[in-house]
C-alpha cells in the first residue's frame, strides 16, 4: 500500500525514493518549515513490534545528537503510539556512492578512493566519539550530494532487528555479508573496529573495483572472512602504494585489536598520507573532483608524480633504498615513460652493480691473499734446516762466598798498529745524511680529545592541515605546505607552525641519528565569530554552555574556539535557538577561522 499523497504527522508524502527489506523511503515536505525531508517509513513487520520501534527511538535520539558536515541529519521521528513507525532526515540530492561507483568504475588513482573513505571515517569519528556505531556501513548507505559532500546514513538502522532476524534475513535487509566483520559473524557485539573493518571492504572495493571477500554466495563470503582471505589490492591496481595497502589490510585484520582503534585513527592515518602529497583539504579536493572528475583525474596524476619524484631523489639521497623505490615504482605504474623516473633507476642499477663488482674484487682479492700466505708459509715450513740438538745438562750453579768477589781482570793490551795498517784493516764509516731543518720530519703530537662534529640528519615534517615553519631561531619557510623537508642536527628542537588562518604553535622534535625521523604536527586554527539575525530578536541562543538572545549577538558574538589541526580549515558549531511559544532549533553552522560570520533564521511558532 502507497503512502503517495497522504500525511504522516505534519510530513506530506510526496513520492517513493526506494525500497528494501527494512523499509520504504519517500520525499516529503515539512509543512510546518515548508523544506524538503526524507521519511524512512518501517515495514509493518518491524513497526508492530514494541521492541522494534523502541530501539528506532533510541537510535534516532543517539544519532539526532550527531552533528556533522558528512553525517545525514535526523530531524524527527514518530512517537511511541503513532500508526506508522517513521524516521524524518534531511533531503540529500544525488545519488549513492554505490551508484556511482557502478557507473564509474574503480576510482583511479587510488588516492581518490583514499578521500572518499577520510571523509566516512571522519563522519564515524564523531559518531565513536559519542558512543554510536554505524553497523552496516556499505556505499549503498553513503550519499553523493549534488555538490560533492558526502553524506553517511541508515546509522544503527540494523540494530533495529533481532539477533536471530540479522543472520537469517537477506542482504537487502541488513547489508552484504560481504562488509560484516568476523566477530559480528560470529555473534559477538559490534564495537568501532567492526565499523572499521567494513570502511577497509569500501576502500579495497574502490581501488580494485571489487569486494576483498566476495564469493559465490552468502556462506562462502562469511567463511573467507573467517578466514581472513583476500587478494593484495596491489595485484588489481598496480597504482596502489605500498602505504595505502599498508592502511587498508590494518583495517581489514582479522583480529580486532590489530585494527585501529577508532574511527580517529584512521582518519588521521589517512590524512597524513594524503598531505604528504599535497592533497590538504581533502573535502575541497573531493567538491572538484566530483564536478568534474575527468579533469579533475587529469590534474591530479601529475601532482602525485611530481611529489613521488621529488621524495624518491630524497631518500635516493639518504640512501633509503627500499622506500625510494616503492615510489618510483609507483610513478612508473602512474606513468610507464618517465624519463626521470627511468634515469634515477638506471643510475640506482649502476650504483649496485659496482658495489657488487667491488665486493666481489674484495672477495677475490682476500682469497688470494689468503692464497699467498700458505703459499710462503708451506715454502718456509719446507726449507727449514733441519738440527740436532743434545739436550745440555745443567750447570751448576756457582759456588756461594761470603767473601767479596775479585776484581775483573783487566783485558791483556793489544799491540799498536801503524795507521796504514789500520787503515786497510777498518772499514770506513757510513756517511750521515744532513737534511735541512726543514726537511725534518715533525714529531707527531699528541693525540687530543676533539669536539664531535654535529652529524647532519634529514627531517620530514607533516603539518595538518599545512602552514608555516621555523626551526629554532632559523628563518620561516617560503611557502605552507603539508610537508616540509629539512636537514637538522640531532637532538632537540623547537619548530614554530604558522599560517594566514593560523595562531603560531610552537612543538619540539627529538632528532635521532639512525631513525625515520617524521613528525606529524598541527596547526592552531584561530578563533571565529558567530552572531545570530533571529526572529524573535529575543531568542535565547545556547553555544556551548554561553547562552545569550539574539539580539545581544549583534554587539556581542560569540567567540568559537578551534581543536587543533583539523583536516580542513572550518570551524564546525552547534548551536540551539529557543523562546516560549515556538519549536527549538537545534543545528549546526560551519565557519571559517579568522572570520565573523551570521547566521539568520526565524523561529516556527508551535
Amino acid at each position: 500500500m502507497t503512502l503517495i499523497g497522504s500525511h504522516i504527522g505534519r510530513y506530506r508524502i510526496l513520492e517513493e525514493l526506494g525500497s528494501g527489506g527494512m523499509s520504504v523511503v519517500y520525499k516529503g515536505l515539512d509543512t510546518a518549515l515548508d523544506r524538503e525531508v526524507a521519511v524512512k517509513v518501517l515495514h509493518p513487520h518491524l513497526a508492530h513490534k514494541s521492541e522494534s520501534r523502541q530501539r528506532l527511538a533510541r537510535e534516532a535520539r543517539a544519532v539526532a545528537r550527531l552533528h556533522h558536515p558528512n553525517i545525514l541529519e535526523v530531524f524527527d521521528f514518530s512517537a511511541e503510539g503513532a500508526r506508522e513507525a517513521f524516521l524524518v532526515t534531511e533531503y540529500v540530492r544525488g545519488r549513492t556512492l554505490k551508484e556511482y561507483v557502478d557507473g564509474q568504475g574503480p576510482m583511479e588513482p587510488p588516492e581518490l578512493a583514499a578521500m572518499i573513505v577520510h571523509e566516512i571515517a571522519a563522519a564515524l569519528a564523531h559518531a565513536h566519539e559519542a558512543g554510536v556505531i554505524h553497523r552496516d556501513l556499505k556505499p549503498e548507505n553513503v550519499m553523493v550530494r549534488e555538490d560533492g559532500v558526502l553524506k553517511l546514513m541508515d546509522f544503527g538502522i540494523a540494530r533495529l532487528l533481532d539477533a536471530e532476524e540479522r543472520m537469517t534475513l537477506t542482504g537487502a535487509l541488513v547489508g552484504s555479508p560481504a562488509h560484516m566483520a568476523p566477530e559480528i559473524i560470529e555473534g559477538h557485539e559490534a564495537g568501532p573496529a567492526a565499523d572499521i573493518f567494513s570502511l577497509g571492504t569500501i576502500l579495497y572495493g574502490l581501488v580494485t573495483g571489487r569486494l576483498p571477500f566476495i564469493a559465490a554466495n552468502a556462506t562462502a563470503t562469511l567463511k573467507r572472512i573467517l578466514d581472513g582471505a583476500y587478494e593484495d589490492p596491489r595485484q588489481r591496481a598496480p597504482t596502489l602504494s605500498d602505504e595505502l595497502a599498508d592502511i587498508c589490510a590494518t583495517c581489514l585484520a582479522r583480529q580486532p585489536s590489530r585494527r585501529y582503534a577508532h574511527a580517529s585513527a584512521l582518519r588521521d592515518a589517512l590524512a597524513d598520507y594524503l598531505a604528504g602529497l599535497g592533497f590538504a583539504r581533502v573535502g575541497e579536493e573531493l567538491v572538484s573532483f566530483f564536478a568534474d572528475p575527468a579533469s579533475y583525474r587529469k590534474l591530479m596524476r601529475p601532482r602525485i608524480i611530481a611529489t613521488l619524484l621529488e621524495r624518491g631523489e630524497r631518500l635516493l639521497a639518504e640512501e633509503r633504498t627500499p622506500r625510494a623505490l616503492s615510489c618510483l615504482n609507483q610513478v612508473l605504474a602512474l606513468d610507464g615513460t618517465n624519463a626521470r623516473a627511468h634515469t634515477l633507476l638506471v643510475g640506482l642499477e649502476r650504483q649496485r652493480r659496482r658495489k657488487r663488482w667491488r665486493a666481489r674484487g674484495a672477495r677475490i682479492g682476500g682469497g688470494l691473499l689468503l692464497v699467498s700466505a700458505l703459499g710462503v708459509g708451506v715454502h718456509l715450513a719446507l726449507n727449514r734446516p733441519v738440527t740436532s740438538r743434545r739436550p745440555e745438562a745443567p750447570r751448576p750453579a756457582p759456588p756461594i762466598s761470603s767473601s767479596p768477589a775479585p776484581a775483573a781482570k783487566a783485558p791483556a793490551a793489544t799491540p799498536s798498529v801503524p795507521p796504514a795498517a789500520e787503515s786497510t784493516t777498518k772499514p770506513p764509516p757510513a756517511p750521515v745524511e744532513r737534511r735541512p731543518a726543514s726537511d725534518k720530519k715533525p714529531t707527531p703530537p699528541r693525540p687530543m680529545a676533539q669536539a664531535s662534529v654535529p652529524v647532519p640528519v634529514p627531517v620530514s615534517i607533516l603539518v595538518r592541515p599545512y602552514g608555516y615553519i621555523r626551526v629554532d631561531d632559523g628563518a620561516r619557510s617560503a611557502e605552507p605546505l603539508a610537508q616540509h623537508s629539512a636537514t637538522l642536527t640531532a637532538g632537540t628542537h623547537t619548530v614554530i607552525i604558522s599560517c594566514d588562518y593560523c595562531e603560531d604553535a610552537s612543538e619540539s622534535i627529538e632528532v635521532r641519528p639512525g631513525a625515520e625521523n617524521v613528525f606529524r604536527l598541527r596547526a592552531q586554527l584561530k578563533a571565529s565569530r558567530l552572531s545570530f539575525d533571529f526572529e524573535p530578536a529575543d531568542a535565547l541562543v545556547r553555544v556551548g554552555e554561553v547562552t545569550r538572545t539574539a539580539r545581544d549577538t549583534q554587539t556581542r558574538p560569540f567567540d568559537i574556539p578551534s581543536t587543533r589541526g583539523p583536516a580542513v580549515f572550518q570551524h564546525r558549531v552547534e548551536y540551539e535557538v529557543s523562546r516560549s511559544g515556538y519549536r527549538t532549533e537545534k543545528r549546526v553552522a560551519h565557519v571559517e577561522p579568522g572570520k565573523s560570520d551570521i547566521v539568520r533564521g526565524a523561529l516556527v511558532p508551535e
